[in-house]
């Protein structure tokens, strides 16, 4: 029995519950969390704080890879909420004109193979969600 949220886990997990994991992953590296309406969010899912760095995090639990509109929805997310940072965090992996657009407006992309990691770095038990 694995107790464990592992990336498998994730990727069988609604929109809703994949934020909630992002939430938890970045409590246990020390943010402040708080979550933003499901709807009408701005671009904006979660909103980051620690030593008075802010940033938005845009979560895309998808089956496919993620395209340059998530990368806008960030960027436009960071300006709306007034924060310092942005971010996109997906199961998946990003498309190249994504990366290339993140790369230009300073957006932090965090793909699967990094979420794999972090979840080794920082376990989360599924009766944590």
């Amino acid at each position: 029995l694995i107790s464990n949220i592992n990336i498998r886990h994730i990727d069988s997990l609604d929109g809703v519950q994949f934020e909630k994991v992002l939430g938890k992953l970045f409590e246990k590296m020390g943010y402040e969390v708080s979550f933003t309406k499901v709807t009408g969010d701005q671009g904006a899912d979660l909103l980051l704080s620690k030593a008075g760095e802010k940033k938005i995090i845009q979560a895309k639990r998808y089956n496919h890879t993620v395209s340059n509109s998530a990368i806008q929805e960030a960027v436009a997310a960071k300006a709306f909420y007034r924060y310092d940072m942005a971010a996109v965090a997906t199961n998946n992996y990003f498309t190249a004109g994504a990366i290339e657009l993140a790369k230009s407006n300073g957006v932090e992309l965090i793909d699967r193979t990094t979420l794999k990691e972090w979840l080794k770095i920082y376990p989360i038990h599924r009766h944590e969600i």
